[in-house]
């Protein structure tokens, strides 16, 4: 008892120390690096001045741009990005409770909760990407907070929960589509799997209305522009390297082994865990064909740690986390790429080679990101159509748009 004690002290001075770490990120990552939050900004600065929508990017995401967009206005950064780190752990909360429900077993899970989350804390492209203006975060917790309301029966506010995640990220249809129809049928029989799914895709598709109607009732939006940088064959060499690499970035090389072999230990009884296994399969296969930014991961990601803590005892999750947090330090890596920089904003891959080597972890590369956030402003200041350039320096600062 007296060790259980101590393992729980331990577990809140330590997200305790995660949660000040997040709340400096969101602090100093002012706007952030990444090009989609200044297009989300765009689009409310347009509906705001101009009166018309035009979407942000891709087939346009209506709540996280008007969302992100208003608190960005008149709140400023600080504001959205505490809010989207807030978003983040609720979203984990119930993705845990939910996955707890699954397994219809009296176990007392909930008592690892804290050790699941900070074990997803720990993951640096979680924490990189949960303290800037991005709507990974608002999906996420909708997607969470709906599979919690689906398995506890309560119909009417997954469908709800289920449409805003489709309408704050298109690409999740990917993962609610089998979130349902692979469901246990003791929650849900096939016949109402179907309904939901019709429901749901109906009024989540009302979210992308603007988008097709700017695109003069074509469908061609939902294809977004991004998808054309493939330029090799799906099942290239080039794009499984491609794949490969992100994959062992977004944990980390020296992680993503002992996960392997944690879960390799555990194979048979993995095969039980159908539900947890289909969302992990489907999350990789989305990103093997869209290997884009490494937060599409999150869901495979949060999953992976869910199975870790529940069927390893604490040293092993301990030791897990201490990996977690090397790699906000030092990223080990295989491949060196080689860019070219345009002013040091955006960097286009040339190059790579086989090369062994360690770069900077998030804490470490601090000073590179801080570049980043002045760099968008600086660069998108030469487009003299875009309108967030009249609070260049508003959005350089943090500052909230509104004088």
């Amino acid at each position: 008892m007296n060790e259980l004690k101590t393992k729980n002290y331990f577990e809140y001075f330590f997200l305790s120390i995660i949660f000040l770490y997040a709340l400096h990120l969101c602090f100093v990552n002012n706007y952030g690096w990444d090009w989609d939050t200044y297009a989300m900004l765009e689009t409310f600065i347009k509906i705001k001045e101009e009166g018309y929508y035009i979407r942000s990017r891709g087939a346009g995401y209506l709540l996280p741009e008007i969302g992100i967009g208003f608190l960005s206005f008149y709140l400023g950064s600080l504001a959205v990005n505490l809010l989207t780190f807030s978003f983040l752990i609720v979203g984990l909360i119930f993705l845990f409770l939910a996955f707890e429900n699954l397994k219809f077993k009296k176990e007392e899970l909930n008592k690892k909760i804290f050790l699941f989350i900070i074990l997803c804390l720990t993951n640096h492209v979680v924490i990189r990407d949960s303290t800037i203006p991005m709507d990974y975060s608002w999906s996420f917790m909708f997607y969470s907070i709906a599979l919690y309301s689906l398995i506890n029966n309560k119909t009417e506010w997954s469908i709800l929960f289920f449409a805003l995640c489709f309408g704050s990220r298109f690409n999740f249809i990917a993962f609610i589509i089998p979130t349902i129809m692979f469901l246990d049928k003791r929650i849900l029989k096939f016949e109402l799997k179907l309904l939901h799914l019709a429901i749901i895709t109906f009024f989540g598709c009302l979210f992308y209305v603007p988008s097709w109607l700017n695109n003069e009732f074509s469908l061609s939006f939902i294809y977004s522009e991004q998808a054309g940088f493939k330029t090799n064959s799906i099942f290239s060499f080039e794009e499984i390297a491609r794949f490969s690499f992100k994959l062992l970035k977004t944990f980390g090389i020296f992680s993503f082994i002992y996960i392997f072999y944690l879960l390799f230990r555990k194979r048979k009884k993995l095969i039980k865990e159908k539900f947890l296994l289909i969302i992990i399969f489907f999350n990789f296969l989305v990103f093997f064909i869209f290997p884009w930014e490494p937060s599409f991961l999150w869901l495979s990601i949060f999953t992976i740690f869910f199975i870790i803590v529940i069927n390893f005892n604490y040293k092993v999750v301990y030791f897990l986390i201490f990996l977690n947090i090397f790699n906000w330090f030092y990223q080990a890596e295989i491949v060196k790429i080689f860019y070219n920089n345009d002013d040091g904003c955006i960097r286009n891959p040339i190059n790579a080679e086989f090369q062994p080597h360690f770069s900077k972890g998030i804490v470490l590369a601090i000073n590179e990101r801080f570049k980043a956030t002045s760099c968008y402003p600086e660069l998108l200041s030469r487009n003299k159509e875009i309108l967030i350039m009249k609070y260049k320096n508003e959005i350089k600062s943090g500052k909230k748009l509104k004088n």
